[in-house]
């Protein structure tokens, strides 16, 4: 076989910017035949046939309405969508509903108050948060830059190690729940114990990230939004000479993704302009834009992060752990974290499934700007893992037991089907087969005792 055409990480330069491209023929090794490509394009961070290259973690806050979203099962075991989990409904065949998964180290264990800190700060680390308002933070390597450790090992090199979005601020100061850290209520990504990665949760300045374009001045940054000009103005020269070297398919490839690069950094600008108009609200104020708009955007750069192979690893804060924001756009004038306080109160309780919704129509927007993106003729969340949950499960008792966890992805097992774990089984056992799915050949992690299979 001689050598591709294109190398795997051809980009499009222009002045300011480098507009990666997804992945073309043209990038196999010429005269082999596509139905092989996933083999020989090098996606996978194992080289095996079909193993999942990307994962994502989605986490979402103060617990759930139990009895909202708990699923039922029929006879062959498959879950059939709760009120809560109605948004999925046309996604079940890739999601698996995990029961019985436990994080001990959310728990007190002495540790007194502090449920929300401890429970965001081992999501991914598996790890008891040392009680501090202070610098001394302390809580462990998460799960998601453990795999990323793991692909910069074994040579995949990306744009970007992994990528770290949210919706509300990262904070790293001040004391947020009974005596914890603001930094661990805030993050779930830990580079180290004691160094959270922080997040990015403006749209547009993450959708730069991708394309390299922080060097430009925020000055030029602030003018180009005003009049409107394309990340893709002044490269389309250069795309119009590659599209003269590929072949018919590959030219119409590139013709659908930088239209839709176009299409998403337009309503990316739309999103930014309207934040301008609207002034300085704080986002965690419930701000006056629209918020499952801008969580959507953040998840379709999540997917072009991957589509590009700019990063492998991911991580989406649907919100800060504790979070106390309103949720007017589902008619919740009360703050999240006072409704997930239900105490019975039907209306609370109500209150609090239509955050839980509002937060799964999030997960399924991003799983379809997945299964919309193309990667081999295949959809791209055939070739990644997203595992969406929390570390707390009735919001209402701050337990930390029988978690609810979804994972998705195109080949994982048990997909369509409830995942019954045995009671108390460690959350971290789920991350490490998740890990191992991905092609990191990690053992153990956190306090886990063994790995799920996925």
């Amino acid at each position: 076989m001689r050598e591709p055409l294109l190398n795997r990480r051809t980009v499009l330069r222009s002045l300011s910017a480098t507009i990666a491209l997804p992945m073309l023929d043209a990038m196999l090794p010429r005269g082999l035949c596509r139905a092989h490509s996933a083999a020989a394009s090098g996606v996978s961070a194992t080289g095996m046939l079909g193993a999942p290259t990307r994962v994502a973690y989605l986490f979402f806050p103060n617990g759930v309405n139990v009895e909202a979203w708990r699923p039922t099962i029929d006879a062959a075991g498959r879950w059939i969508p709760s009120a809560t989990l109605a948004p999925l409904n046309d996604l079940r065949s890739s999601i698996a509903v995990y029961t019985g998964l436990r994080h001990r180290n959310a728990e007190a264990n002495g540790d007194g108050p502090g449920d929300h800190a401890r429970s965001a700060a081992c999501f991914l680390t598996g790890v008891q948060a040392r009680k501090t308002a202070g610098d001394d933070i302390k809580a462990g390597r998460s799960i998601d830059q453990a795999i990323a450790d793991e692909f910069a090992r074994t040579g995949v090199r990306t744009r970007l190690r992994s990528l770290e979005l949210g919706s509300e601020p990262a904070m790293t100061a001040g004391s947020c729940d009974s005596g914890y850290s603001c930094a661990y209520s805030a993050n779930i990504s830990w580079k180290s114990e004691n160094l959270p990665n922080g997040k990015e949760t403006d749209p547009r300045a993450a959708f730069e990230r991708i394309f390299g374009r922080s060097s430009e001045l925020p000055e030029d940054a602030a003018s180009r939004l005003h009049a409107r000009r394309s990340i893709l103005d002044g490269a389309m020269l250069e795309a119009k000479r590659l599209a003269s070297l590929v072949g018919r398919d590959d030219r119409a490839r590139l013709d659908e993704y930088l239209d839709g690069v176009r299409e998403l950094e337009r309503r990316i600008d739309n999103d930014a302009v309207a934040q301008l108009d609207a002034g300085d609200v704080p986002e965690f104020d419930g701000g006056p834009y629209d918020l499952a708009q801008r969580i959507d955007l953040l998840g379709e750069v999540l997917a072009l992060a991957f589509r590009t192979d700019s990063t492998r690893v991911a991580t989406l804060m649907l919100a800060n752990e504790g979070s106390n924001r309103p949720y007017r756009e589902v008619g919740v004038s009360a703050g999240h974290h006072d409704v997930s306080h239900h105490g019975g109160n039907p209306e609370k309780l109500a209150h609090f499934a239509a955050i839980n919704r509002f937060h799964t129509e999030r997960f399924a927007s991003f799983l379809r700007a997945l299964s919309k993106a193309r990667e081999n003729g295949k959809p791209l969340l055939d070739s990644t893992i997203v595992l969406y949950g929390g570390a707390i499960a009735d919001g209402n008792r701050h337990n930390h037991d029988d978690l609810p966890i979804l994972v998705a992805g195109g080949g994982i097992r048990g997909a369509g089907h409830v995942v019954a774990c045995e009671p108390g089984t460690p959350l971290c056992n789920l991350h490490t087969g998740i890990a191992q799915a991905a092609g990191a050949t990690l053992t153990n992690f956190g306090d886990a005792t063994g790995a799920i299979q996925i």
